[in-house]
């Protein structure tokens, strides 16, 4: 069995295994550290009265970045779910439920979360 690392919340860890197979909880916690560094209250609002969510805002590494309000755990980008009370996906588990359905609904693939899937080399 899998064990939990140290430093992932364990909150974080129970919702991480009531959703994923076992051989992707560690991707998961990997994930989560590099989006919010495991904070649970992590918010990253990139938009504005010029940028709208999904307005283009620049590139990295060719990568074309458009605005976004990501919050918690997996930085769960709300302009994706307009009619969500967003300050649910600060629980735990909100936020991995929405996390594994976007793993999920992308063929299981960690893609929706491209720059850290990129650097932990899962796509």
């Amino acid at each position: 069995m899998t064990v939990k690392p140290s430093d992932v919340p364990s909150e974080l860890w129970a919702a991480i295994t009531d959703f994923w197979p076992e051989e992707q909880w560690l991707n998961a916690a990997n994930i989560s550290r590099l989006e919010s560094d495991f904070d649970a209250f992590a918010d990253a609002d990139t938009t504005s009265g010029v940028h709208p969510c999904g307005a283009y805002i620049g590139s990295r590494n060719g990568v074309p970045i458009s605005a976004e309000h990501s919050v918690g755990y997996f930085q769960i980008n709300v302009c994706n779910y307009p009619d969500w009370d967003w300050k649910r996906l600060w629980n735990a588990y909100e936020n991995a439920g929405t996390a594994h359905a976007l793993w999920d609904s992308a063929g299981q693939s960690w893609s929706p979360w491209f720059f850290s899937a990129s650097r932990l080399g899962l796509i």
